[in-house]
């Protein structure tokens, strides 16, 4: 590697940016607070040869979001290296580093070799409208549709806290982010709920019409849930035969291999696709 120094990513380097830059998403240094860091690496010229961002998650706030790129002509010579420790240096908290990717990406491949370890795995994603038929109803069901929307948000707040508290802990107000758009972004139709007799969420399985193809996330809505497995099957069957009886071939999961009554239904719906990994890189 030769010379390099490092400076603040500005807006004229987002306005000038080569096309590489375009392989992970860059944002002006400190767009929002002292957790969100962005710098570039120059050569002895001033021409760029990479960038890098770092950022806390408004939910969480337990790790720093990493994410690099390195003008492809030039490398694995040690420029993302130095890129990590100089961002390991613009931490305003002396907390580690994450990031994510399927388990051959060169993302993933780059932090294990810089120590990080598996704090998180996802499993194949993409699953057919069509497996709807392999689970069972369930007699607690409802669409989300019947349930005022502001136990829907409550529900979805008290499932996203506490599948991530084993892993990564979730922050002081945490619920108005998980929560920012649902109203625009979740079909509440195609979402399901599970109620107790006094009509209390005890599973939920949230459709997400944001991506292509749709994305749904279930579980129970607390992790002490007798009957969760049974009920969260329940959830993914009405959403999965709503989107197939319109029309929708495929839906991705969204949840991890320690979502207890998930996992056991997601392999039943024998799933397609590539492992995923979330990563702790230590600094």
């Amino acid at each position: 590697m030769g010379n390099v120094r490092f400076r603040p990513l500005s807006a004229r380097d987002l306005d000038e940016a080569p096309a590489w830059f375009g392989e992970i998403e860059l944002r002006e240094d400190g767009w929002r607070d002292a957790d969100t860091r962005s710098s570039v690496a120059v050569d002895d010229s001033g021409a760029v040869v990479a960038a890098g961002v770092i950022w806390t998650s408004r939910a969480h706030g337990d790790r720093y979001w990493i994410d690099m790129v390195v003008d492809p002509r030039l490398r694995r010579r040690g420029i993302g290296s130095a890129m990590l420790g100089h961002l390991a240096g613009q931490r305003a908290r002396g907390i580690p580093f994450m990031t994510r990717g399927y388990v051959d990406s060169e993302r993933v491949t780059f932090a294990f070799a810089c120590g990080a370890r598996t704090i998180q795995i996802v499993p194949p994603a993409r699953v057919r409208t069509t497996r709807a038929e392999v689970l069972r109803p369930h007699g607690a069901v409802v669409a989300a549709s019947r349930v005022p929307f502001a136990q829907v948000l409550g529900a979805h707040a008290d499932m996203y806290e506490w599948i991530h508290r084993g892993w990564s802990p979730v922050g002081p107000g945490f619920a108005a982010v998980v929560n920012e758009g649902l109203l625009d972004d979740l079909d509440l139709d195609a979402s399901a709920l599970a109620l107790d007799d006094e009509g209390r969420v005890r599973a939920i399985a949230a459709v997400y019409l944001d991506a292509e193809p749709p994305v749904v996330c279930a579980e129970t809505t607390r992790p002490d849930e007798p009957e969760g497995e049974r009920m969260v099957e329940g959830c993914l069957r009405h959403s999965l035969a709503v989107l197939a009886d319109r029309g929708v071939t495929n839906v991705d999961l969204d949840g991890h291999v320690s979502d207890p009554h998930l996992i056991p239904n997601w392999a039943r719906l024998a799933p397609a696709g590539e492992w995923f990994l979330l990563v702790e890189i230590p600094v």
